[in-house]
């Protein structure tokens, strides 16, 4: 960058070459982390980072970016492409109630990203509430209650 600081670039100084790669691509994706699971942008970076030939699961590259986000290691995007759901208060105690029963916490909630139980609390929320959410913004609002 001839002479000019570039916070990106300091940020990937000694990272790996599949972090800053994984970054490279999140950048390049433009959506917000908390954002990211369960859509088709996630899917697209999952497979330009080489998929499961190059990372255990989609668990574990979203597990990475977190891990890279509380290092400081990975940058701001602005906000969510997506809105959030509205629910009512009885089915915000719903879905805490069931990702309780699934981990035990809501602090634990990312056990639950790209597993099966997840795919069971989707399922179970949607019958119990009469809602018919996709796992993104079932996910949304889980993130959202434990904040």
């Amino acid at each position: 960058m001839s002479g000019l600081f570039d916070p990106v670039e300091s940020k990937l100084a000694g990272a790996d070459e599949r972090d800053a790669a994984l970054v490279a691509e999140y950048i390049r994706i433009g959506r917000t982390l908390d954002d990211l699971a369960y859509t088709a942008e996630f899917e697209r970076l999952f497979e330009a980072i080489g998929g499961e030939r190059a990372w255990k699961s989609r668990w574990s590259v979203l597990h990475r970016l977190q891990n890279l986000r509380k290092a400081s290691k990975l940058p701001k995007l602005g906000r969510a492409a997506s809105t959030p759901i509205k629910v009512t208060v009885d089915e915000e105690g719903i879905l805490a109630e069931l990702v309780i029963q699934a981990v035990g916490t809501l602090g634990q909630r990312d056990q639950l990203l790209y597993d099966p139980r997840f795919d069971a609390v989707v399922q179970t929320f949607n019958a119990r509430t009469g809602r018919n959410l996709e796992p993104h913004d079932t996910w949304r609002l889980v993130a959202k209650l434990a904040k």
